[in-house]
């Protein structure tokens, strides 16, 4: 990666931290919710699938 393409990215990093006001956890929600809207879609594939349990879904219970 270029010296420019880093540069970019950090930029944006800041501008999403400041977007947030510097706050953590604003900012891991921030990019939880980008994550999940990037799932729905189902466009992309990810590198781990998570189940309903870990995406905070409801589930069914199953009789048995």
């Amino acid at each position: 990666m270029s010296d420019y393409e880093i540069d970019q990215i950090r930029r944006i990093r800041h501008q999403i931290s400041a977007e947030n006001g510097q706050d953590l956890k604003k900012v891991a929600e921030y990019y939880r919710a980008v994550e999940n809207e990037l799932r729905a879609t189902g466009r992309f594939k990810f590198a781990d699938e998570r189940t309903p349990e870990q995406l905070g879904e409801p589930t069914v219970a199953k009789a048995g």
